[in-house]
């Protein structure tokens, strides 16, 4: 809880005096995001092209919608705690339907019988609750965020880290991995698209940036000038 309290202040501090620059440690980010690209064109890339191309696809289905349950039990958490209420009733049905008739989540179910997703994590719930971004960062592997985001990153580690505590370590492992893999080869065509820019960190910042106000607004961000 300290750790936490101090992350929030130091957000708030580094919003306040760099609000008019938002990347103001390029140049420690480039070599962060320098060592990222290597590490993913060297691992996770050929991994993720790898299960792609030889694991089944309806194997593939099941991996992806099992942890997209889980994933809406931490968006329903962060719905109630943005008072979206209609949301968190829908996400809730969500989770039901697919944790009974859809087998612990291995079928969305829920999305076959019209259930939305919705996706909330908790920097959107602080985002929500007027905590500003602050400075674009690039954290070590897991790429693109913000310092309002690294917070977010953090509590949601956190819980990951507490339900592996139920299960031994080549499990919690196996899980882990398997996620990485899956989240990679989702991004697969983004990455690819990414590669063809000029300047592969401008468009990587850009378009998380904007990513990030589309999923706080829940699609409608307001206008602004884009930074180039």
């Amino acid at each position: 809880m300290k750790n936490l309290f101090m992350s929030f202040l130091l957000l708030i501090f580094s919003s306040i005096i760099m609000a008019e620059n938002i990347d103001p440690f390029e140049g420690f980010n480039r070599v962060i995001f320098e060592f990222n690209q290597t590490l993913d064109e060297n691992i996770f890339e050929p991994m993720a092209r790898v299960y792609k191309e030889f694991i089944p696809k309806t194997t593939q289905n099941r991996v992806s919608d099992f942890f997209s349950n889980l994933d809406d039990m931490s968006t329903l958490g962060n719905e109630l705690l943005q008072f979206k209420l209609f949301d968190s009733v829908n996400t809730f049905s969500r989770i039901l339907v697919n944790s009974t008739i859809g087998l612990v989540g291995l079928f969305d179910v829920a999305s076959d019988i019209w259930i939305e997703k919705t996706d909330e994590d908790f920097g959107q719930t602080m985002a929500v609750w007027g905590i500003p971004s602050g400075p674009y960062i690039v954290l070590p592997i897991l790429g693109p965020s913000s310092i309002r985001d690294s917070v977010g990153t953090y509590i949601n580690v956190t819980e990951n880290v507490n339900i592996n505590k139920w299960l031994n370590t080549a499990e919690g492992t196996t899980l882990l991995l398997t996620r990485a893999i899956d989240t990679r080869v989702k991004l697969l065509p983004i990455i690819d698209l990414l590669k063809n820019s000029d300047d592969i960190y401008i468009a990587t910042r850009s378009s998380f940036l904007q990513k990030r106000q589309f999923d706080i607004f829940d699609g409608n961000p307001p206008i602004e000038y884009d930074d180039f």
